[in-house]
């Protein structure tokens, strides 16, 4: 089934829709159910050095020493730099999505994030002059539709709109930050500079997460919030299984995504998409008694099938169509 023929592609499959999954329902209980309180941005930040340690001890482990680490790094200064905006981004990505599972429980989230494939292949048309096809305009409508139609209770009511339009401005912040950091780390991981000698993804990665610290250290500063992420009762609330898992989670979700591209393909991983949506959906109803009536169970089928038909190839002509196709028009 879906080409998971051997047990090693069903284990990476499972693990990168589960650990997906249990992201956004951890964040999202431990900004509920009396948990105690604490900075978001704290957790961010330690799950960024989390990575940094992470790709340091791949890069030590695969590709060289860490002389050759420290010497290619000055070497690659420039290269350094360009990873600030990527990582800026992902700053930004990372901090709202506690900010806005505090708004939204997680199958209405995992729904109307959904909508970033939409604006993704708009910005690649855009920018790589990549033309998208019947199916994947088809799946942004199905995708479009399916947002709708969970919000439409919302949407029809003034004050529902008012409470809600700030949240939803920064829901659209976080796609957009999320589209925007993917598109300019996919120019820099095949861009010229990485094909120099010691350049590895290794590398890139190690480059990223430090310029993710950074910027999140900034962060902590800039909103003065360094010292009570620091404080006592911060460092309690986060030394707890439920803030540990989620850094665990975090951390290792770009190493399982990883091997899922590499063992499987891009295909498959929007289908494990569209299992997220569905998943969360009722996990969330069983565990938080969000509410799941016929419009949520709509817009999870449809946002589900638009998720799966994006990845889907579009059907060669028939030969009809084909020979069609090949006489000549009318003047």
């Amino acid at each position: 089934m879906l080409g998971l023929n051997v047990p090693l592609k069903q284990c990476i499959f499972g693990l990168y829709v589960g650990l997906w999954v249990a992201s956004h329902l951890l964040v999202y209980s431990s900004q509920h159910a009396g948990a105690p309180a604490y900075n978001a941005t704290s957790v961010v930040l330690l799950t960024e050095l989390t990575k940094l340690f992470l790709a340091v001890g791949l890069y030590l482990a695969q590709d060289g020493s860490a002389k050759t680490l420290l010497k290619t790094a000055l070497g690659e200064s420039q290269l350094l730099i360009r990873y600030a905006v990527p990582a800026l981004l992902y700053c930004v990505y990372n901090n709202l999505v506690y900010v806005n599972l505090s708004s939204f429980d997680p199958g209405t989230y995992n729904v109307l994030m959904q909508m970033k494939i939409g604006l993704t292949g708009v910005l690649y048309q855009c920018i790589f002059s990549k033309r998208l096809n019947r199916n994947q305009w088809l799946a942004i409508l199905l995708i479009t539709l399916g947002c709708m139609c969970k919000e439409s209770r919302k949407l029809t009511s003034g004050s529902g709109l008012t409470a809600n339009l700030f949240s939803w401005i920064l829901l659209l912040c976080q796609m957009l930050a999320s589209v925007s950091a993917g598109i300019y780390n996919e120019l820099l991981l095949k861009g010229k500079g990485s094909n120099r000698e010691g350049v590895t993804t290794n590398l890139q990665n190690v480059f990223m997460y430090l310029q993710s610290v950074l910027w999140n250290g900034a962060l902590l500063l800039a909103k003065g919030q360094l010292g009570d992420a620091l404080s006592v009762e911060n460092v309690s609330a986060i030394l707890t299984p439920r803030l540990l898992a989620i850094v665990a989670i975090m951390s290792s979700v770009g190493i399982v995504t990883g091997f899922f591209l590499k063992h499987l393909d891009s295909v498959l991983k929007s289908i494990a998409a569209a299992l997220e949506v569905v998943f969360t959906m009722i996990l969330g109803c069983l565990l938080f008694g969000t509410p799941l009536d016929a419009l949520s169970v709509v817009a999870v089928l449809l946002v589900g099938g638009g998720v799966a038909m994006y990845a889907r190839p579009v059907a060669p002509p028939s030969g009809r169509e084909l020979e069609l196709s090949m006489l000549p028009k009318e003047v």
